[in-house]
């Protein structure tokens, strides 16, 4: 059985995708939750609801630049642009991690087990250098693992590869040469807009590989304000039920936290 690890991301987002990663802990169909530390529920629902599952599964930091919360953020597009021209701010993409890792800490009660990024913004030029300075200087005692976005299939071709070239393949080299333990392959991309979701997964698990990260969004109900609202509800109701563990069995695949495989 290829042991690889499931993460859902955007815990503390509202409060359909909390129920719906909650259930599936509850039914150990989740091996790692990111989370949004500066969400408004954050300190108060959220991350004590979470604490019931830090032995079970690996809870991370949803490293966020582009999300406002009902306050003003720069759009995806702008954060690339301007790693693109190398124009972020340095000292300000430092502090507002900080301010997101003390956040963390201060719900949870302990270090994150892992950091990745909200739409990815982890693995910008301007953004992993910062990541793991502050990681070297932070965590030098912990072990914590970064999320990589190199396609499990080097022939996934669209959005994988979109991933891996705007930093992806780039954080995953800086990783290694900094001794920062991260995934082997990731999975999980897509455009949000499949019916058949059980057959998307179906495709990541034929790239299975020992260390294989493949994110997910589940949600119980879908929020207006969400704009793949539907598609959580999709993803949960596949995670939940009993097609996704027989397609596991079936594919000689199993769940595990991904720090168990990077010790």
């Amino acid at each position: 059985m290829t042991p690889i690890a499931l993460c859902s991301d955007d815990y503390a987002q509202n409060p359909g995708i909390d129920a719906g990663i909650l259930e599936l802990l509850s039914l150990g169909r989740l091996t790692a939750v990111s989370c949004f530390s500066t969400a408004p529920n954050w300190q108060s629902i959220s991350a004590p609801a979470l604490r019931a599952y830090r032995e079970q599964a690996d809870i991370g930091l949803h490293f966020n630049l582009t999300e406002g919360f009902g306050a003003d953020a720069p759009s995806l597009n702008a954060v690339i642009l301007r790693s693109l021209l190398h124009s972020l701010n340095p000292q300000k993409v430092e502090q507002e991690l900080e301010r997101q890792l003390d956040a963390f800490e201060d719900g949870f009660g302990q270090v994150p087990d892992f950091i990745d990024g909200h739409q990815h913004v982890h693995q910008f030029a301007g953004v992993r250098q910062i990541l793991l300075k502050v990681i070297k200087r932070r965590y030098a005692k912990h072990l914590i693992w970064v999320r990589n976005t190199v396609p499990a299939n080097p022939a996934w071709g669209g959005k994988p590869q979109i991933l891996k070239y705007l930093g992806g393949q780039s954080l995953a080299k800086d990783l290694q040469s900094a001794r920062v333990a991260s995934n082997k392959g990731f999975a999980g991309v897509y455009g949000f807009d499949q019916e058949d979701y059980a057959a998307c997964f179906k495709v990541w698990l034929d790239a299975a590989q020992t260390g294989m990260l493949i994110m997910c969004h589940p949600a119980t109900q879908a929020y207006p304000d969400d704009e793949i609202a539907q598609q959580r509800v999709l993803e949960y109701r596949f995670f939940q039920s009993e097609k996704f563990e027989q397609m596991l069995a079936a594919m000689q695949t199993r769940l595990v936290r991904l720090s168990h495989l990077v010790t």
